[in-house]
């Protein structure tokens, strides 16, 4: 398992005035969930008119389904996060263990499991620690140095240990 730097943002269990930047990040949200809802509308009076539409979108969204359900990324690679969101709720939640906080790669805003807010931007976080300890760290990938500038033999233990993760992730999924 590659050693990773999770970020933390404010503290999650202490008391939190929402800023600015919490009012403008969830009116943002706000605003992306309501144009998502139109466009949903749109294509489901375009799908409603014409059958064969709704059929060919089916049959492509089936298919994506299926290939992210086809896909289990192993708990030793994910990272347990609590979060206070803009709701005032604190919560838990999980991410990739690659990210460095909960809020990147378009995960800034979740909804409330107490109060159903959706969305709820995450105003403070903290890493909590993985689901479960990697099964063998010997195997683990290395992890890239901070420098953009690899050794040769830095290169080569991280090709060996990526082949080696490969292989035995090819290993799990045709059990």
């Amino acid at each position: 398992m590659a050693d990773f730097v999770h970020q933390r943002h404010g503290v999650p269990l202490e008391a939190y005035e929402l800023t600015r930047r919490d009012h403008a990040s969830q009116k943002t949200s706000d605003q992306i969930r309501d144009a998502v809802n139109k466009q949903v509308e749109e294509w489901q009076a375009e799908e409603a008119a014409n059958p064969e539409l709704w059929r060919q979108r089916n049959a492509r969204r089936e298919k994506a389904l299926e290939m992210m359900g086809s896909f289990k990324t192993s708990d030793h690679q994910i990272m347990r996060w609590r979060v206070r969101l803009y709701c005032s709720h604190i919560v838990e939640t999980k991410r990739h263990c690659s990210m460095a906080n909960p809020t990147m790669h378009g995960s800034s805003s979740m909804r409330c499991p107490d109060c159903g807010k959706d969305p709820s931007v995450i105003v403070a976080y903290e890493p909590l620690g993985l689901v479960v300890e990697p099964p063998n760290a010997r195997n683990a990938p290395v992890p890239a140095p901070k420098s953009n500038r690899l050794t040769r033999t830095q290169l080569e233990q991280r090709i060996a240990a990526l082949e080696a993760e490969n292989t035995r992730l090819k290993t799990e999924r045709g059990s």
